[in-house]
């Protein structure tokens, strides 16, 4: 695909997670988006069939947005993929995938944990917790030093994660519904939700992603939560207190190698839960002995995805896997980038 040198530059940016998957299409310098689409998202790239399944998942969503708008292709992806860290293979074989299917110049593609950081740091060092239907804290600091905390998905890890919360929201009213635990709105949530306790166990059990059917609950708990249900309250704030352990897990492990007062941003669907939640974790945070500066997030994963699509060289490349040739100036980036990284 050859690029007219005075045409704005083109670059789709992609969120694909585990409940769902957004995706934003930039013109040039724009302050919004030309267009924007939103599809089904995948159980990631380490699950069998991964790449097709995720492959598939950003084209129902990607292609009929390009035929609309940009039907000759785009100059630039950024993907966030969940799996994209620990099967770099994986995320490597969807990059050229899909450098051909849109067509796209280049592609990169980087785990959505990545990507959540480059985006709601804006591409700075510091801690992040991406909280959605999973959880996990990145930090990154100078001189490529990275921890991951988390992020294990639903069976092994992902605490305090929307899956988590309402899996164990939902487990809450089924010990409420057998008389093994105490009254609780949450059963009655459940049922209206699900219809009843034994169509509860069959959706988890049949559905091809069951972390997304779980989290979908998540929200009820934290109603529940703060209607002063006693159950859901607990369980809100187990999930803050695992959550807080985890960023400041992520700030210890590269503290003498971050600024004194650490940069913390917290983003993700969890997030728009609201103070039931986010209060709690504020208050288990302020208990860190390496005082943090918790900041609103600069920018959502699709920015980050955006800003990993176009700067080459930047403190998130050595976990991003490109196709392609680099399709813009980034000698600013990686100027900055060198600097960090001395």
């Amino acid at each position: 695909m050859k690029r007219d040198a005075r045409r704005a530059r083109t670059v789709l940016a992609v969120d694909l997670g585990r409940t769902g998957c957004r995706a934003d299409l930039w013109v040039g310098d724009a302050a919004t988006p030309l267009a924007a689409a939103q599809g089904e998202g995948t159980s990631g790239l380490t699950a069998p069939d991964g790449v097709n399944d995720a492959a598939q998942a950003i084209l129902a969503v990607v292609r009929p947005m390009l035929a609309e708008h940009l039907p000759d292709g785009i100059d630039a992806a950024g993907i966030g993929a969940p799996g994209a860290m620990t099967a770099p293979d994986a995320a490597r074989t969807l990059a050229g995938l899909l450098r051909e299917s849109l067509p796209a110049r280049s592609v990169a593609v980087a785990s959505d944990a990545v990507t959540s950081h480059a985006g709601a740091l804006a591409g700075e060092s510091g801690v992040v917790l991406a909280a959605g239907t999973g959880a996990v804290v990145v930090a990154i600091g100078p001189g490529k030093r990275f921890h991951r905390v988390d992020g294990w998905g639903p069976w092994l890890g992902d605490e305090g994660s929307g899956a988590w919360l309402g899996l164990a929201g939902l487990r809450a009213a089924a010990r409420a519904h057998d008389g093994r635990g105490p009254d609780t709105l949450l059963l009655q949530a459940a049922c209206a939700q699900f219809e009843s306790p034994a169509q509860i166990a069959s959706k988890l059990s049949t559905d091809a992603n069951p972390a997304r059917v779980a989290a979908a609950f998540a929200p009820a708990v934290a109603r529940a939560a703060a209607q002063g249900d006693a159950v859901a309250a607990e369980l809100v704030r187990a999930a803050a207190a695992a959550l807080a352990q985890s960023v400041i897990t992520g700030v210890n492990a590269l503290a003498d190698a971050l600024p004194p007062s650490v940069p913390v941003a917290i983003l993700g669907g969890l997030a728009e839960l609201g103070a039931v939640l986010l209060d709690p974790l504020r208050a288990a945070l302020a208990r860190s002995a390496t005082p943090l500066d918790v900041r609103p997030a600069a920018g959502t994963s699709l920015d980050g995805a955006r800003r990993l699509a176009v700067h080459v060289g930047g403190i998130h490349e050595p976990w991003t896997v490109r196709a392609g040739e680099a399709v813009a100036d980034t000698s600013q980036a990686i100027a900055g980038a060198e600097a960090d990284l001395r």
